[in-house]
């Protein structure tokens, strides 16, 4: 016997059986889309035909993963995928150490970067349409025994994996800037931030990109996970890729009540 239920708000519809409930894959084809949009862009990076990429999204819908996956698969020369702080300083002496063809530096969620007007002028001549890419260090803040030049010419990528400043709500004296890098730059938008778009952006994930493929669970069990995730949909305070994979731990710690442990765990987490 199988049953069919349709989920109202995203359009997904599940088919229970012995196995569990089995998320159709047909409704996937706008992320089968967008995923292949980011992988024929890094494709391109590696090649070194497109020299930038923005990919915008949410936090925790695969920005990250994605990207690194296809640098992984396609890469031809040498990449660097920096998270945290970074200083301008830094900032230029990453460029510069990645300034031949074929490499590529990814700054993902570096906040601080977009705080300093310096650090956005460097990814401004970095990102730069022109036949030539010159960056240069006019500053203060010393270069010496560092054996790096005040200026050179830049002929490697940029990427920047965002969730801020690329969506049109950026307020303050650094928008103008932001919209200078998206002048300069192509986008791509993985997902909005409704907790539907979210949703299916981690069904679509573990279903078809196999995210919790280190757990090593079955079937049924990665059904269990996008089951539990949609009936507290409005109880999670966020819908993202770590809200599947704080589960699948579960299941691998306590693979019988792992469902009291998340209803204690996360359920009643609040946001920072």
């Amino acid at each position: 016997m199988y049953a069919t239920k349709t989920n109202g708000n995203f359009g997904l519809r599940m088919t229970a059986n012995k196995a569990g409930c089995q998320y159709d894959k047909d409704n996937y084809r706008d992320l089968e889309k967008r995923y292949s949009n980011v992988e024929t862009y890094i494709k391109q990076i590696a090649n070194g035909k497109i020299h930038n990429l923005i990919v915008n999204g949410p936090p925790g819908v695969g920005k990250t993963y994605s990207v690194e996956n296809y640098l992984n698969k396609y890469a031809q020369g040498k990449y660097k995928v920096v998270k945290g702080h970074m200083t301008p300083l830094s900032l230029y002496g990453n460029l510069y150490l990645h300034r031949d063809e074929n490499s590529v530096l990814v700054l993902d969620d570096i906040d601080s970067v977009f705080k300093k007007i310096e650090g956005v002028n460097l990814l401004k001549a970095a990102i730069d349409t022109s036949a030539v890419r010159k960056i240069s260090w006019e500053s203060t803040s010393p270069l010496k025994g560092t054996n790096i030049p005040d200026s050179f010419e830049f002929k490697g990528s940029v990427i920047l994996i965002s969730n801020i400043g690329f969506n049109g709500r950026t307020k303050g004296d650094l928008s103008a800037h932001l919209d200078a890098l998206k002048d300069r730059s192509y986008k791509l938008v993985i997902a909005d931030g409704s907790k539907e778009s979210c949703f299916k952006q981690v069904c679509f994930m573990v279903s078809k990109k196999n995210l919790l493929g280190d757990f090593k669970l079955s079937k049924k069990q990665e059904f269990a996970i996008l089951q539990y995730i949609e009936d507290n949909l409005e109880k999670l305070d966020k819908i993202s890729l770590r809200t599947a994979v704080k589960l699948a731990q579960l299941i691998a710690i306590n693979a019988k009540d792992w469902q009291c442990m998340a209803d204690s765990g996360l359920l009643n987490e609040t946001e920072e």
